[in-house]
């Protein structure tokens, strides 16, 4: 009888230090993203994710020139959390201190990708011209695209 009442009153305890606390509520933003590739465009706006990617058909399998190229486009809702996630994301990589551009210069072979962000009233667009004789991409560059990339993967 005993061992019951002193479960029962830890039961309360617990119950009432849970209900105490309260989850924090999770705050949106407004966020308009836009990720730009060669094959593949990403476009955020608040929680809204369309994925546009590039599909190329080769009729010749020798040939590197496509016979025919069409766009599939595919529409998400992302969450609240996904959204929060994504900005404090940013935040934490400090996109907003980066470069204009990495890699090639302007009129050089390379292969963009650009990736602009408008969020807490700042603005920044980062490309990266992609050629093996330039720099790379830096690090938090890298990152954001590949957190970008695995959405809705």
């Amino acid at each position: 009888m005993k061992s019951w009442i002193i479960f029962l009153v830890l039961s309360l305890f617990i119950a009432m230090t849970l209900s105490s606390q309260v989850a924090p509520k999770l705050k949106v933003k407004q966020i308009h993203l836009e990720y730009k590739s060669p094959n593949k465009t990403l476009e955020i706006k608040d929680t809204n994710l369309t994925i546009t990617e590039k599909k190329d058909v080769f009729d010749n399998p020798v040939s590197s020139i496509p016979s025919s190229s069409s766009f599939e486009d595919k529409n998400y809702t992302l969450t609240k959390k996904e959204v929060y996630n994504l900005i404090k994301f940013i935040e934490d990589n400090q996109f907003f201190s980066l470069n204009s551009s990495y890699g090639a210069p302007i009129g050089e072979r390379s292969y963009p990708t650009t990736i602009s962000i408008k969020m807490h009233g700042n603005e920044k667009e980062v490309v990266y011209r992609s050629n093996p004789s330039f720099e790379s991409a830096p690090e938090s560059f890298r990152k954001l695209e590949a957190y970008l990339l695995q959405l809705r993967k």
